[in-house]
């Protein structure tokens, strides 16, 4: 009777076992290339090719010891900056002398050195810019004047009415009430003064609302050469904030899998060549947003995804061997 029992108890141990192997296989997989998806998940890329469907099976195949040294998740003090006095980056950043003149706003500090690193380069240009998120107008004041070339414009949306105050057409401000993650709304709001330069998200923060306007806004709401630019992102590790499976940064990890998405499509023989004639005429299938992450940008609660159409698939130029004398 005891050695039944026990019989039964490994069968349905290993009943358990081999399916959740299957989902540890399948979920490793997917995070080598997560186009592939997981159960559950759509996938949004091109159909796997034999080289890609043999590169997951031996990349799943291999040892999984390869990885961060432990050193580096050592617990550590990490002193918080407890004063009233910005520290000397920020105090000395042209950019928060002007947000400090501006009333009814509320930025972290960090931000600041961030935002003079992305839009310094580009301030001066005619630019049209579009924010999401306009609480107390402050920043909509603030991108007026830091964007001060005349002919740039600063478009605003938010979901609260009473933002249509802050609507100055004559002084290049204009505020739309809607929902960020409303396709037809934000279609509007592209086809009145997009497509758009810079794409600012300091919204409503749920994880769900910001993958929703990416997604609606990337491809056709912003301009190739353009700047999709999402903060506060920390407060997708919070509740209520985190409404969503994923967060941003989730997608955004996934959007660095889709950049680099034509090196699975490919052996490396594919891409190496010895003189430009040798270059292949053929093409690669790879997911519609490949070619158009052109950059990526990480910093502390932000991200700064640039839009640039790479024209074609990039090539490794193997130059001829000097002569030996």
């Amino acid at each position: 009777m005891r050695n039944g029992y026990g019989q039964l108890m490994i069968g349905s141990l290993l009943k358990e076992l081999f399916p959740a192997l299957g989902r540890f296989m399948r979920y490793h997989a997917a995070r080598v290339f997560p186009g592939l998806g997981t159960p559950g998940t759509p996938a949004v890329s091109a159909a796997p090719t034999a080289a890609a469907t043999a590169g997951v099976a031996s990349i799943v195949a291999l040892n999984d010891t390869a990885g961060l040294d432990p050193k580096y998740l050592r617990p550590v003090q990490w002193p918080c900056y407890r004063t009233d006095v910005p520290s000397p980056e920020v105090a000395s950043n042209e950019l928060f002398k002007l947000w400090t003149t501006i009333p009814g706003g509320h930025k972290w500090t960090h931000y600041f050195p961030i935002y003079q690193a992305i839009f310094g380069p580009r301030c001066t240009e005619p630019l049209r810019v579009l924010e999401i998120g306009v609480l107390r107008g402050a920043s909509l004041r603030l991108w007026r004047q830091y964007f001060n070339n005349p002919k740039s414009i600063i478009v605003g949306v938010d979901i609260d009415s009473a933002c249509a105050k802050f609507d100055a057409p004559r002084e290049g401000i204009h505020v739309r009430i809607g929902s960020q993650a409303d396709a037809v709304f934000l279609k509007q709001v592209v086809q009145e003064f997009g497509p758009f330069d810079l794409i600012i998200d300091d919204g409503s923060h749920h994880s769900s609302h910001i993958i929703a306007s990416f997604n609606h806004l990337f491809s056709d709401g912003l301009k190739d050469g353009g700047i999709y630019f999402v903060e506060d992102l920390h407060a997708n590790y919070w509740h209520p904030w985190r409404d969503s499976r994923k967060s941003f940064l989730d997608v955004c990890k996934e959007l660095l899998e889709y950049m680099h998405a034509h090196y699975r499509s490919a052996p490396p023989a594919a891409f190496m060549i010895e003189k430009a004639s040798d270059q292949p005429s053929a093409t690669l299938e790879v997911p519609l947003i490949t070619p158009m992450i052109d950059e990526m940008r990480f910093f502390d609660s932000i991200v700064a995804i640039y839009k640039r159409r790479r024209e074609y698939v990039p090539y490794y130029l193997r130059t001829a061997e000097q002569p030996q004398s």
